[in-house]
């Protein structure tokens, strides 16, 4: 029987990991207008806890400024971007079934994101969602964000369940690789935009519906 459900956001609950992915390769072309585009595998951005990608993003620009110099350009850059940015339009509604499920049948949801906890709570406010979540756990609270499995294993604990009693939806191969080293079992929603090692999931999706049959077949 699951006992809970955890959710990643960005790509998962709100479909914006691709417009982070998009926003982070405008600026690094703007940081590095000579870089090329064709050899450069900017896929390694996806999923990536604030910490890591502000390395990535110092990697890319072929910059020697301090991290917290990327980080002031990058979030300058990012507040400017995000402003056009509709969570509501964003928000995967075939969700709901799930979280209406999961209420009515005593079953705990999460929320385990790299992102910060403000804006986690922005953007469950944003789709009128907040009041589902028992647990809402940011990437900030722990010294390492997933890939390192303290995320979900701290979500778990928060949760008081095991491993074994939940069950997971992520996108990205760094959230993937995460909840898999907590132990628990992983349903990753599949995305086709970006080249993304979704191979260690236990399963793959296309779409919400998909995820609540294998939910509904998995707590029986």
């Amino acid at each position: 029987m699951i006992k809970a459900i955890i959710f990643d956001m960005d790509g998962v609950i709100v479909d914006t990991e691709f417009q982070d992915f998009r926003i982070q390769q405008e600026f690094i072309k703007k940081e590095n207008p000579s870089i090329n585009q064709v050899k450069t595998n900017f896929d390694e951005l996806i999923g990536q806890s604030y910490n890591m990608l502000y390395e990535t993003l110092r990697k890319f620009i072929g910059s020697n400024d301090s991290l917290n110099e990327i980080k002031r350009r990058f979030e300058a850059y990012n507040v400017i971007a995000y402003e056009s940015i509709n969570y509501q339009q964003l928000f995967r509604k075939e969700l709901l079934p799930i979280l209406k499920w999961a209420k009515s049948k005593g079953v705990l949801l999460a929320v385990a994101s790299s992102s910060t906890y403000e804006h986690i709570i922005e953007v469950l406010n944003s789709c009128n969602i907040k009041n589902y979540f028992d647990v809402i756990y940011s990437g900030e609270f722990v010294e390492e964000s997933k890939p390192n499995p303290a995320i979900y294993l701290n979500t778990l604990e928060k949760l008081n369940v095991s491993a074994n009693q939940a069950i997971t939806i992520e996108d990205s191969y760094y959230g993937i690789s995460a909840a898999k080293a907590a132990g628990i079992t992983t349903i990753a929603y599949k995305e086709m935009r970006a080249a993304i090692d979704q191979s260690a999931a236990d399963y793959l999706v296309e779409d919400m519906t998909e995820a609540y049959e294998i939910i509904q077949t998995l707590n029986k």
